[in-house]
């Protein structure tokens, strides 16, 4: 399935004897750059009409649709748009529906991730006038989306306490590059024996500069937190491309 982030071609394999990986691994590397040629593309779009693109990744049932939910109480609905992606089914676009945000569904069937060219086309299909957030809600994968931009300009990672204290030691790609982690369910960790402290200094290891909230499921002060950043995030963003 998955040229881009190579999940399945390096997978099972062995070492191979013929040439045959040194091609694989060109067509990989040609799939890398049209999709990042398309990501930035779509990036440099969204500035331009002033909406920050942010890539929402974490396990399934980490809590990402609920961050949207929240954020929507502190930034107003009519200017986030959303993009959904799941294997299946629109469960999560109806809930957003609800609370009267825009969203559209991308279903991958058995991709593991979505792509730029999978936002390009949805991007086609969404009204983006007064928008001022894109939140791009990634299929609920810690693998496979960690290297396959998407146009985002900023990627918050939604890890919760009920999946365990050591995720970011197994998987560091994906932490690597967020800008924002939320440490979700963060009232259960005693019930879970989520170690903090071992989970924080696995994070100021692989990346001493993401942002750190704690985010019990419905307190709501954390996801005005998320907010101010979002906020402050698109101004600097903004700003950047102005000068």
């Amino acid at each position: 399935m998955c040229k881009e982030c190579g999940c399945e071609d390096k997978a099972a394999k062995g070492p191979q004897q013929n040439g045959s990986d040194e091609k694989n691994v060109q067509i990989d590397r040609k799939v890398t750059e049209a999709n990042d040629a398309t990501a930035n593309k779509i990036a440099h779009e969204l500035i331009h009409k002033e909406i920050l693109c942010i890539n929402l990744l974490g396990s399934p049932g980490s809590g990402k649709t609920t961050l949207i939910e929240g954020i929507a109480q502190n930034i107003p609905a009519k200017i986030i748009g959303v993009i959904q992606g799941d294997l299946e089914s629109d469960v999560d676009k109806k809930r957003l529906e609800q609370m009267n945000i825009e969203a559209y569904q991308i279903n991958t069937h058995s991709g593991c991730h979505l792509n730029a060219e999978m936002i390009k086309e949805a991007l086609g299909s969404m009204n983006l006038d007064n928008k001022r957030f894109l939140i791009v809600e990634n299929v609920g994968n810690l693998v496979c989306p960690a290297g396959v931009k998407i146009g985002q300009h900023i990627n918050i990672v939604v890890s919760s306490t009920t999946e365990g204290s050591d995720k970011p030691k197994k998987y560091p790609y994906i932490f690597m590059d967020a800008d924002l982690i939320l440490i979700s369910k963060y009232d259960l960790k005693d019930a879970v024996g989520f170690d903090e402290q071992s989970y924080l200094s696995d994070i100021s290891r692989i990346n001493p500069q993401a942002r750190i909230i704690k985010c019990s499921n419905r307190k709501s002060s954390c996801f005005q937190e998320v907010a101010h950043f979002l906020e402050h995030e698109r101004e600097h963003v903004l700003g950047h491309h102005h000068h």
